[in-house]
C-alpha cells in the first residue's frame, strides 16, 4: 500500500481537510482507501461516519491509543486489500511521537496556513522532520501544502516567499473557501461533489496529486508500475 502521513505539531492548520479531501479523491478513483484517525478529536473519523452509502467507500478506524500514536498491533486492523493508507495525526507531536508515525509512512504532508504564528511553529516542526534519518536519506519524502490561502494578501505573499525557499513541493497551494466546510458537514469532499463550486477547487489539488503519483510510482517494482489514477479527477 501507499502510506501517506499528514502531520504538523501546530493545531488548526487543516490536517483533517487535507486528509479527508485525499481520501475522497482516492476512493472516487477506485483505490481501496483506509483512513486511520489518530487525533483524539476524531474529526476525520466523524467525517467518514457522515458519508452516504452511495459514495465510494472509505474504510476508517481510530487509533486504539487514547492519547497519541499507533498502538501495538494497529497494522493488523488495516484491511489487507488497502491500496492507499492515510494517517491523520494529532497536534502537539513531539520528536519521539512523530518518529513513531514516520516509520509507517512513505510520504509526509505538512499543511501550513498563512499566519506568522502558525508559520513559526511549522518551521520548528520541519526542523524536527528533517533530522529523521529516513528524511535525510531520501526514503521518506516531504511536501508542504500552503493551506487556506487568500490570493493577493500580504500573509499569502509572505507564506509563499518563505515556503519557496524551503522546497519545490511548497508550490502546492489550496485556496481558502467555505466550500470545504459545507461539504465536510455531509461527509463529502470536493472530489465527491460535482457542483460548480466543488469542481472549481479541484485544480488546486492537481500539483499535489501528481507529486503523490510520482512518489507512489517510485515505490513500485520496476516493470510493474501501476500509477494512481488521479489526474482525471482534477479536471
Amino acid at each position: 500500500m501507499f502510506r501517506i502521513l499528514i502531520a504538523n505539531s501546530k493545531g488548526g492548520c487543516g490536517k483533517t481537510t487535507l486528509t479527508t479531501s485525499l481520501a475522497g479523491c482516492y476512493a472516487r478513483s477506485g483505490k481501496r482507501t483506509t483512513l486511520v484517525d489518530c487525533d483524539p478529536q476524531g474529526s476525520s473519523l466523524a467525517w467518514c461516519g457522515l458519508r452516504a452509502a452511495h459514495l465510494p467507500p472509505i474504510h476508517a478506524l481510530a487509533s486504539n491509543d487514547p492519547t497519541y500514536g499507533l498502538s501495538a498491533g494497529w497494522l493488523l486492523r488495516i484491511p489487507a486489500t488497502t491500496e492507499v493508507l492515510l494517517i491523520d495525526t494529532p497536534a502537539g507531536l513531539r520528536a519521539h511521537e512523530f518518529e513513531r508515525f514516520a516509520r509507517h509512512a512513505d510520504v509526509v504532508l505538512v499543511p501550513v496556513v498563512p499566519s506568522p504564528i502558525d508559520l513559526r511553529a511549522t518551521l520548528a516542526f520541519l526542523d524536527l522532520v528533517r533530522k529523521l534519518a529516513d528524511v535525510r536519506s531520501g526514503r521518506l519524502r516531504v511536501a508542504l501544502i500552503a493551506n487556506r490561502l487568500r490570493e493577493r494578501t500580504n500573509s499569502a505573499r509572505q507564506l509563499d516567499a518563505t515556503l519557496d525557499r524551503l522546497t519545490q513541493a511548497a508550490m502546492i497551494r489550496v485556496r481558502d473557501s467555505q466550500t470545504y466546510v459545507g461539504l465536510s458537514e455531509t461527509g463529502l469532499s470536493v472530489f465527491d461533489d460535482n457542483g460548480s463550486q466543488a469542481r472549481s477547487h479541484r485544480d488546486d489539488w492537481a500539483p499535489l496529486l501528481q507529486w503523490l503519483e510520482r512518489r507512489a510510482g517510485d515505490l513500485q517494482p520496476r516493470g510493474n508500475v501501476t500509477p494512481l489514477p488521479t489526474r482525471t479527477l482534477v479536471s
